[in-house]
């Protein structure tokens, strides 16, 4: 009985080969080989059916190229490499099928039907695998494949796609070349500018690094605890939600805040910061320089507290004067008389305002201070205070202070405590401790019951924190029920700043 033979040449014993092989071993199957060198498959040599069974079973992407010809014969996995080339490829010459490369592919059959092999990483070839031109790179390994009589019939290929590992190494030293690049710049600020300059992470999580130039601590490998370090806890939710308005918006950083300092006290600095843009724009970093303006917010901050204790003492000076008018006039027999008082009295305030209208680059003594302040309220022999201490001599600055502070306590004295009534005194006493310090203490007796405030004014604030400051002391202000009682310690001769 003669076998049934197909359109293409098959014998119906032979339509089971090659057995399975996915999509291309059914495509094998139904090729017509007659068409090719190769010939029906019923006639296929058993080494090219060997051979071609070998590929299809493979997971990895194989490609047989058979004969002088080259003629392809391939597996699923290269045909997912082949692109719109599959199923084209399949029984072409391989010298036709990949025409872009053909140079390339006649060296390889050439080693390869001589026996030799080849082998090439990442090897770069432009192909048209979708009717346009890619660079691709591939893992290339070639061996030869014997026929029948053991001599090399045909070459078999591994071919490994590798063009996205290939792109992301790229794409990664591109990035270090970037980040080189930024680092050299950072330096290059770092020497040309007395600043502190700093990188950050593109959302700011991360300082990658920092060269603080004295005024803060250096970070010379990035840090995720940058913020508890250098931001004081309760100015970070301001500080940070201008971080992230800049991040939004992609603009520019700037804002003045304070920081922690390198020697641990609290500085302030004028922070400016600008982001760096990838190609795609993203933002890669953020690069800055903050300047160290400590000085000046110092310096703004005591004309705050000039200004407003201008404003307090004109409202306090005119208050003075109407409660010196009344206690002048209140009992008056000889108007004349009177005003002879009253005016007496107002040049005494304006002899001591001279002490509080600026420093002079001279000292003064501690008693000359304290009785030109209490002229403007009491002649020295009223018996309405004492003075008590031994002879100590002031920097000008300390003399200021100390005569602010006089001041309003004179003036609280008079308008609510122990001058307001006719029986109240008030004892000045101070004394110089080991050290070059000034122990002063202002007590008030006689006057009403003394209670402490609910609140604290500005005359007190002023006292206990402005002079303090002033004396880089201790002032402290006790509500005793008798009368009130300051105590100052403080040195005598602080460092003065111009």
């Amino acid at each position: 009985m003669r076998e049934q033979v197909d359109a293409s040449g098959s014998r119906g014993s032979d339509a089971a080969f090659p057995a399975g092989g996915g999509e291309l071993g059914e495509l094998i199957r139904r090729f017509d080989w007659s068409q090719t060198s190769l010939g029906p498959i019923s006639g296929w040599p058993p080494a090219l059916r060997t051979a071609t069974n070998i590929v299809l079973q493979s997971p990895l992407p194989l490609v047989m190229l058979w004969g002088p010809d080259g003629v392809m014969i391939y597996n699923d996995a290269y045909s997912v490499f082949a692109g719109q080339r599959h199923p084209r490829l399949l029984g072409s010459k391989v010298l036709e099928g990949w025409a872009e490369v053909a140079d390339f592919n006649a060296r390889v059959l050439e080693v390869g039907l001589a026996g030799g092999t080849l082998s090439f990483k990442d090897q770069n070839l432009t192909l048209y695998r979708n009717d346009v031109a890619e660079q691709v790179w591939m893992d290339l390994n070639y061996g030869p494949v014997l026929g029948d009589d053991q001599t090399p019939a045909g070459v078999l290929a591994i071919v490994v796609e590798t063009t996205g590992q290939v792109r992301a190494e790229r794409e990664r030293e591109e990035a270090e070349a970037r980040v080189r690049a930024s680092e050299e710049r950072f330096r290059a600020l770092v020497n040309a500018t007395s600043d502190v300059v700093y990188r950050m992470s593109p959302n700011w999580r991360e300082m990658r690094q920092l060269d603080g130039r004295g005024f803060l601590a250096d970070t010379e490998s990035p840090s995720i605890a940058w913020i508890d370090e250098y931001l004081l806890p309760e100015d970070q939710p301001h500080i940070l939600a201008a971080i992230d308005e800049a991040i939004r918006e992609r603009r520019p950083f700037h804002l003045e805040h304070r920081v922690r300092s390198s020697d641990g006290s609290v500085g302030w600095t004028s922070s400016r910061a600008v982001p760096l843009f990838a190609d795609d724009g993203a933002i890669l970093e953020w690069f800055g320089a903050a300047s160290d303006v400590t000085a000046r917010k110092q310096a703004e901050e005591h004309l705050r507290l000039v200004v407003n204790e201008l404003n307090h003492r004109v409202k306090n000076t005119l208050a003075m004067m109407q409660a010196l008018g009344a206690q002048t006039f209140r009992n008056a027999d000889d108007l004349e008389q009177a005003q002879d008082k009253f005016t007496g009295r107002i040049t005494a305030l304006a002899r001591a305002s001279d002490l509080l209208t600026g420093e002079r680059g001279v000292g003064a003594a501690l008693r000359d201070v304290i009785e030109r302040a209490m002229e403007g309220y009491f002649a020295r022999d009223a018996g309405r205070y004492d003075i008590e201490g031994p002879r100590v001599e002031l920097s000008s600055k300390t003399a200021l202070s100390l005569a602010i502070a006089l001041h309003e306590l004179a003036t609280n004295a008079l308008k609510y405590g122990a001058w307001s009534v006719a029986a109240g005194r008030v004892v000045i006493a101070w004394s110089r401790a080991e050290g070059e310090r000034l122990h002063l203490e202002w007590r008030e007796t006689g006057g009403p019951p003394v209670a402490a405030p609910t609140a604290r004014g500005f005359g007190s604030r002023l006292i206990e924190r402005g002079l303090a400051a002033e004396l880089s002391g201790e002032v402290r202000l006790v509500f005793d029920p008798a009368g009130l009682i300051c105590r100052v310690d403080a040195p005598l001769h602080p460092d003065e700043k111009a």
